[in-house]
């Protein structure tokens, strides 16, 4: 997907169909009116081409794969800022750490689930549940139950 960087004001847009050098094209909906460039229009970009700015186009990113290891280390970081503020210390709510790192990594609460489940399952020391009591829907819910805390180390 290719996105323009510059836009024309609303203003210059009218002053080009005024001058005829962008006209009208029928489309599907009568809710957008799309214009394409008229042959006037084609004939003034040819004789003023060295005048006329040069418009910059854009390609989105690619986001690139959350590997295991930046989802650990931003789930370290996340949890020891949560930490701090924690009534029951070194435990912290999963709800709460869901939403510090799904917000940081640009993830789902879903994905979030997947990963937390797995880093517990291969390294049950560095991801810690704990089912504790909390608010249903709030938890973290796994073939062994539901659970409400974590320690992260």
């Amino acid at each position: 997907m290719v996105k323009k960087a510059g836009r024309l004001t609303e203003k210059e847009f009218k002053e080009l169909v005024k001058k005829g050098y962008l006209e009208p094209v029928e489309g599907r909906t009568k809710a957008i009116k799309k214009y394409r460039t008229s042959e006037s229009g084609r004939a003034y970009c040819m004789e003023n081409v060295w005048n006329l700015p040069v418009l910059k186009y854009t390609r989105p990113k690619e986001a690139e794969p959350l590997s295991p290891e930046r989802f650990l280390e931003a789930l370290r970081l996340k949890y020891n800022d949560l930490v701090r503020a924690s009534p029951i210390a070194p435990y912290v709510k999963i709800a709460d750490l869901r939403l510090k790192v799904s917000e940081e990594l640009n993830i789902s609460d879903d994905e979030f689930d997947r990963r937390i489940i797995e880093l517990n399952s291969s390294d049950p020391y560095a991801v810690q549940l704990h089912a504790g009591s909390g608010e249903s829907g709030n938890g973290l819910k796994t073939a062994r139950g539901v659970y409400h805390y974590a320690i992260v180390k």
